[in-house]
């Protein structure tokens, strides 16, 4: 009738004196322990009651589950699957047994009401077949113990070790087989397509007519690369630290002319950094790029194709003539000139992007492209005079500043 706290108290101070430390009694350890188990019922309200009931009736005997639910509890899994395997057997041979009598009287329930169907047709006289036994004998299998699980297992093994195993290792064999094919298969057709790739390559260059690019000092290139500038009208400033790059004296085939023909009209005059991205898209250096393009220009290349038809020529862009340089000195009168180069000495090169907006607005009549022409216009006429001798060269520098 004692309650959690006497329990509790009554626990610590048996286990001040029954402690190993505290006993050097042989068998303190032991007592301890007890003492531990009997509290750890105790304290707990279901562990107790649980307790009191078998205080009550007395342990549980071999005719409730508690008694074997305790015994199995401390059985290893060698006799825990030997028992399983035993009870499995003899399930086995019962169900066997069930379903062996079910059929025979399903098949004698179902042969006697046949009988006496034909019985009474040859009581009336309609049955014209042979005589009737008086009783059916069934020949049913009868259940046996070889066929049970213990006598069962043994065939399998046989049958898997001896008939599936090496037909499992014939299929795996052929199977690997099989891949290591259809890799070798895919190796050679990918080798076949390269070969095609290269020689049809072999041939594209071949037919193509590729030329090799002159030579061209550092001086030249210079001067070469200033005169594009300044006819592609950028507004970027020439990069003074760093020195132009060389011309590459790479092949040019007929699909490099005919990409360079369609980049120069992608990116028109007055595009900021022209030429780089004409360069980058080619992967080649501006010197060549602007090189070919005015080779292209000038001498008119012709790209000339492969096949059977004649050769497309490349259109070189139209040079100016006298009577058009007469008709746009015509559309532009002496205030807009005027205008234009003072327009052109506010605003330097290179002070700023968007520098021929702003010439434009300083123009009257004239667009931001009609500004850009005028002043290409200007730098060809200069050039053409100072080539001829017809300005002195102080009056061509101003003119040029």
């Amino acid at each position: 009738n004692a309650d959690a706290s006497e329990i509790r108290k009554a626990y610590r101070r048996l286990s001040l004196v029954l402690h190993p430390d505290k006993n050097d009694a042989p068998d303190a350890e032991i007592k301890f322990r007890q003492l531990v188990a009997v509290y750890d019922v105790l304290k707990d309200a279901n562990k107790r009651s649980r307790y009191d009931e078998v205080l009550k009736n007395g342990l549980p005997d071999w005719r409730q589950a508690v008694y074997y639910y305790r015994r199995v509890r401390k059985m290893g899994l060698v006799e825990m699957s030997v028992i399983l395997f035993i009870l499995i057997t003899i399930g086995q041979y019962i169900v066997s047994w069930a379903a062996y009598l079910e059929r025979k009287y399903t098949a004698e329930q179902f042969l006697n009401m046949k009988l006496k169907k034909l019985q009474k047709k040859q009581r009336k006289g309609k049955y014209d077949g042979p005589a009737l036994p008086e009783t059916i004998i069934l020949d049913i299998p009868t259940p046996s113990i070889w066929n049970t699980l213990p006598f069962q297992l043994p065939r399998w093994v046989f049958w898997f070790f001896v008939v599936f195993c090496p037909t499992s290792v014939t299929m795996v064999k052929a199977y690997w087989a099989e891949q290591k094919q259809r890799k070798e298969q895919e190796l050679l057709e990918q080798s076949k397509r390269n070969a095609d790739m290269d020689s049809k390559s072999t041939r594209s260059i071949g037919s193509c007519r590729a030329f090799t690019l002159p030579e061209v000092t550092s001086e030249e290139s210079e001067s070469l690369e200033a005169i594009v500038d300044q006819t592609a009208n950028t507004d970027e400033p020439p990069e003074e630290s760093k020195p132009p790059p060389l011309v590459s004296g790479g092949l040019w085939t007929d699909d490099d002319l005919v990409e360079l023909v369609r980049l120069v009209k992608k990116f028109p005059p007055g595009t900021p950094s022209r030429w780089e991205k004409v360069a980058s898209a080619m992967g080649r250096s501006v010197a060549e790029v602007t090189h070919m393009a005015k080779k292209v220009k000038e001498d008119g290349y012709r790209v000339v194709s492969s096949g059977p038809a004649e050769p497309e020529p490349v259109k070189p862009s139209k040079v100016k003539t006298r009577a058009t340089d007469v008709d746009n000195n015509q559309d532009w009168s002496q205030v807009q000139q005027k205008a234009l180069e003072a327009a052109l000495i506010k605003f330097p090169k290179g002070a700023s992007t968007d520098r021929w907006d702003k010439i434009a607005k300083c123009v009257p009549g004239k667009t931001k492209e009609d500004c850009m022409q005028r002043y290409k216009q200007l730098v060809e006429m200069l050039k053409k005079k100072k080539a001829n001798g017809e300005m002195a060269p102080q009056m061509c520098d101003e003119k040029t500043t």
